[in-house]
């Protein structure tokens, strides 16, 4: 990896690395992998369900050779199924007494080219979908998450990873249930699972996202899953007052100084991929407590922020509200209750009348003492019944953005002028080295986005694209009016404006072939003011809707030279801090060269009769014009109302006439001075029509050492005279 500048040798600034690793990912299969990421960009997204080879194509993933780099090259994907041969790559590197890695999901990067500024390699890391549906499949999975009654089961089943406990030991009903109601809510949850913690701790971690309960029930010694829910009658609870409670031990309610009326859930958004927060507050709770007690809990299961805000109100509710909690002792009659039921509580003495409370702890007595411990709360734990909104956007956005193609773009082959002024310096030995057959190519792109600083330019005149150096945009606008070609000093109005605080007085811009000077610019009108035909070009007619360049300045020269009849292709790779556009999403532009920096300048200030582009000429022709040169018009831009230039040597001019049904009538060529004449006894003769033709083109150019200029004058203009153009031009041509 390389950089310079013109005229400097280039040197290193980074390098780029053939990496050959097997990254070992975690249990498989997987149902699939969908991103690659490298230093938490995506490098590449799909779909993989297989053991498969993708393609990583992302050399620009950290900004190119440029910044830092990118990723390019091929990856194994191993699911780690039963089946799983042995990877050919790791065999030719390792050997062939390697394991095939099965119940492992892996990927082996088979010498991908990763380009590097640090000294150290980027992490890898994979967005992949695993959902347990060894049980209840048609459950499974709570849009694109997994339900977290399958999580719970697997955990305690999985002979691998998991508790190992037999499937028998499994209360279904329970786990069927507690799965159609999470189903039901779309309450799915997407977890990562690790060593790091325990399993049982995992589990926990579920139980606490989803508000439910885990035991072994007391008679069926089966492991049974609650949620706590408002999933009951309150008129067939069961009911606990003096007639079956023996004492009460502890009764107790927060005060209001105590309870939190401000809650965050942080959750893990899945679109983004990055920690998302809800927060919601009881107002009267604030209110009551003069201020604001916030609280935040984390629940990264959680991907989508709907489901966050409904957990966010559950939470708040329950530690918003005075709840109360009570420990009491009864007869026989709670033996038959279990963790998370939830019964009705009256207790005269302290005023409470059939208060709904749920089960926390239970203990059921021992052979001695027959009686039963109940620990409970007050319960208000169910999802709330109100329908919650997702909460509205951050409003924020990326503030780079990737970069775009230019949304307009081109070429053109370099004047002589614009190498003598803009290779100072240089000029006397580029000149020296562009001979007759030779050119110069540059190019101009508009800036597509405001936050994009420049482009790559690449070339290519056969075979593949060469690196053209570095490039800034040129600023760009449409006209609003038309130009006449009979305007040679005119003031015009623009649209669609990129760029245009940039341009300055006196430079040049391009419209259609055609170089014109800025005369001035006045950004509040968007109006230019502008002279004509500047260098080796002649004024001609523009539709409104015309794109203009303004190159002085912006111009990107694509050296060294090309040979003439060579079609050179060039594509610009747009830059914004987020990398450089791929090459394969630039727009191909190519361009033939045609000897402009050899050519001799049209002459200029052309006139007929005196006047420049007459609508209608009488009597005998006469053509006049001011003659250029190149080499010598270097001081400061020759205007088209100048006199004559002592023009280079072996230069002469060529003016052809053509009569009014577009046939060439009479050509006069090289004349050295600045006027000729189609006498009018010569036109009646020329015309073949026994009169002067009603309709005359006039063309003109100059011509040196066989070389034509790079345009010429076109005239046409109406003939008046007897006979012609009845009830016109009475007042005179």
């Amino acid at each position: 990896m390389s950089g310079g500048g013109k005229g400097s040798q280039e040197y290193t600034v980074g390098y780029w690395y053939g990496l050959g690793a097997h990254l070992a990912l975690c249990h498989g299969p997987l149902d699939a992998i969908n991103e690659i990421r490298v230093g938490e960009r995506v490098a590449w997204s799909g779909n993989v369900t297989g053991n498969t080879t993708i393609t990583i194509d992302n050399p620009n993933l950290f900004g190119g050779e440029e910044r830092e780099g990118g990723v390019q090259g091929p990856v194994d994907i191993l699911m780690g199924g039963p089946t799983q041969g042995r990877n050919a790559y790791l065999q030719e590197r390792l050997g062939a007494d390697i394991p095939a890695f099965r119940g492992v999901v892996s990927l082996i990067l088979r010498r991908v080219w990763v380009a590097a500024m640090n000294p150290y390699i980027k992490p890898w890391s994979v967005r992949a979908k695993r959902v347990p549906r060894q049980w209840y499949a048609a459950k499974a999975e709570i849009s694109g998450d997994a339900n977290p009654a399958h999580i719970v089961r697997e955990c305690l089943t999985n002979g691998e990873w998991g508790m190992g406990y037999p499937t028998s030991d499994i209360d279904d009903a329970s786990f069927t249930g507690a799965a159609d109601a999470l189903h039901a809510e779309g309450f799915g949850l997407s977890l990562l699972w690790n060593k790091e913690e325990t399993i049982e701790d995992f589990i926990l971690s579920v139980l606490r996202h989803v508000d439910g309960l885990l035991y072994v029930h007391p008679r069926t010694g089966l492991f049974t899953l609650k949620l706590a829910r408002a999933d009951y009658t309150l008129s067939s609870l069961p009911t606990f007052d003096p007639g079956n409670i023996l004492r009460i031990e502890e009764f107790t309610r927060p005060s209001w100084g105590e309870i939190t009326n401000q809650l965050t859930v942080v959750y893990r958004d899945g679109a983004t991929d990055k920690d998302g927060s809800v927060t919601v507050q009881d107002i009267a709770a604030v209110q009551l407590n003069g201020g604001v007690v916030a609280t935040t809990v984390n629940y990264p299961g959680i991907s989508r922020a709907e489901l966050a805000n409904r957990v966010a109100m559950r939470e708040l509710k329950q530690l918003s509200s005075s709840l109360a909690k009570c420990t009491f002792v009864a007869n026989r009659q709670a033996s038959g209750l279990n963790i998370g039921d939830v019964v009705k509580l009256s207790w005269p003495p302290y005023g409470i009348d059939q208060m709904v409370m749920r089960v926390a702890r239970i203990a059921y007595g021992e052979l001695a003492n027959g009686a039963v411990r109940v620990e409970c709360v007050q319960d208000i734990f169910g999802l709330p019944q109100s329908v919650y909104s997702a909460p509205p956007p951050s409003g924020w956005t990326e503030p780079t953005s990737l970069p775009a193609p230019c949304p307009h773009q081109t070429l053109f082959e370099v004047p002589y002028w614009s190498v003598v002024k803009d290779f100072t310096g240089e000029s006397q030995s580029l000149l020296g080295d562009i001979d007759d057959l030779d050119g110069l190519v540059a190019a101009c792109g508009s800036r597509p986005s405001s936050d994009a600083f420049g482009f790559k330019a690449l070339a290519r005149v056969s075979g593949s694209f060469a690196d053209k150096g570095f490039g800034i945009f040129t600023p760009t606008a449409l006209l609003t009016a038309m130009l006449p070609q009979s305007a040679v000093q005119v003031s015009v109005g623009l649209t669609s404006g990129i760029g245009l605080e940039e341009v300055s007085a006196g430079g040049l811009t391009v419209i259609d072939g055609e170089w014109l000077k800025v005369v001035s610019l006045n950004l509040a009108t968007q109006t230019v003011t502008l002279e004509r035909g500047m260098l080796d070009t002649v004024p001609a007619s523009h539709p409104a809707g015309s794109r203009i360049w303004f190159v002085d300045g912006h111009q990107h020269y694509l050296t060294p030279e090309y040979v003439a009849g060579e079609r050179v292709a060039v594509k610009l790779l747009t830059r914004t801090t987020r990398g450089t556009l791929p090459e394969a999403a630039a727009t191909e532009m190519s361009l033939p060269l045609d000897k402009r920096f050899i050519r001799p300048y049209c002459p200029g200030n052309a006139q007929i009769n005196g006047k420049r582009y007459p609508t209608a000429v009488a009597g005998e022709i006469n053509v006049s014009w001011a003659t250029r040169n190149r080499q010598s018009q270097t001081a400061y831009l020759v205007l088209q109302t100048e006199g004559a230039i002592t023009p280079e040597a072996g230069q002469t001019v060529t003016v052809r006439f053509y009569n009014e049904n577009g046939q060439l009538a009479r050509t006069v060529s090289g004349i050295t001075g600045n006027a000729t004449t189609w006498p009018q006894a010569e036109e009646l003769a020329d015309s073949g029509l026994g009169r002067v033709n009603a309709l005359v083109k006039v063309e003109i150019e100059a011509s040196r050492d066989g070389h034509v200029s790079w345009q010429k004058h076109v005239i046409e203009f109406d003939r008046t005279g007897y006979g012609l153009r009845y009830g016109d031009y009475y007042g005179g041509a």
